[in-house]
């Protein structure tokens, strides 16, 4: 994969985001790259301001957490994402500050590879959103109301009943909100989709799993509290009764750079405390 053009995106208001960044386009211009920043990173000499959406780049460069990750996912479509981990979390990010510059190394040498990751598309009432990385929420919109939701899977009934809400994750999102739900873990070999009631009124109610090809829809009944649809906890739309909520595999996958084999396990017990017994 040869890279000429690199785009840079920092979280907003972290000074050791936007440190991280000037670093790394400086590393980036002086091989010769072109540099293109967002409004979040001080711009340098000859370097181009874009928002991500506007950037054309090879390669997107994303210095925060997997909240930035997920912000700049929704906005650069299929342009491979690299991940530089300054948050409090990280799980989507390839490498650290310190490890930066040996990992774009590689990258300029030619020595990566591509992981697609499935995202959802999403539409409400017929209005499109955003498409989802991690997850699909759909919830009260008042703390501590119930809600009367309809679940079905390819036209046929799963569940008819009430709930704090429900969760449609992808196999990455499995280790985000839905795992806090009770979900489970999924290795990232199975591309699933993952369905999780928050609290339903029915305690024997648990997760399930359905192949991608899924059509998944959420009816929130008549007589249900208002709520909301929140994708990837950066866009959410308010609800009202009767509500349609669908979700399906995106034709868009997201796209991301990696210079070694991510180890799951390992990470998975270093930054979610899961009791793996892996050191």
């Amino acid at each position: 994969m040869k890279i000429s053009r690199v785009g840079i995106v920092a979280k907003s208001n972290s000074e050791e985001a936007a440190r991280v960044a000037v670093e790394i386009g400086s590393f980036l211009s002086k091989r010769g790259v072109e540099v293109v920043s967002s409004p979040e990173v001080p711009p340098a000499k000859g370097w181009r301001t874009s928002p991500p959406e506007g950037m054309s780049a090879d390669l997107v460069i994303v210095v925060g957490g997997d909240g930035t990750i997920m912000r700049t996912a929704q906005r650069v479509g299929e342009t491979p994402i690299l991940g530089v981990k300054v948050g409090a979390l990280g799980f989507l990010c390839e490498t650290t500050p310190d490890r930066a510059l040996e990992t774009l190394e590689c990258v300029l040498e030619g020595r990566t590879f591509l992981e697609f990751k499935t995202r959802l598309s999403v539409t409400c009432g017929g209005t499109c959103l955003p498409d989802a990385l991690n997850e699909v929420l759909i919830t009260s919109s008042r703390p501590s109301k119930i809600m009367r939701l309809s679940v079905s899977a390819n036209g046929k009934p799963i569940h008819r009943g009430m709930a704090d809400g429900v969760i449609v994750s992808t196999t990455t999102g499995s280790t985000a909100y839905a795992l806090s739900a009770g979900g489970p873990l999924v290795d990232p070999g199975l591309d699933v989709l993952e369905l999780v009631f928050i609290c339903p009124l029915n305690r024997g109610l648990r997760p399930i799993l359905f192949p991608t090809s899924t059509r998944i829809e959420v009816e929130v009944l008549s007589d249900a509290s208002s709520g909301l649809v929140v994708v990837d906890g950066q866009t959410s739309m308010d609800i009202r009764e009767r509500s349609l909520i669908a979700m399906e595999r995106s034709e868009r996958p997201a796209v991301f750079l990696h210079t070694s084999l991510p180890s799951f396990y390992e990470k998975a017990s270093r930054m979610l405390n899961l009791g793996l017994g892996i050191h």
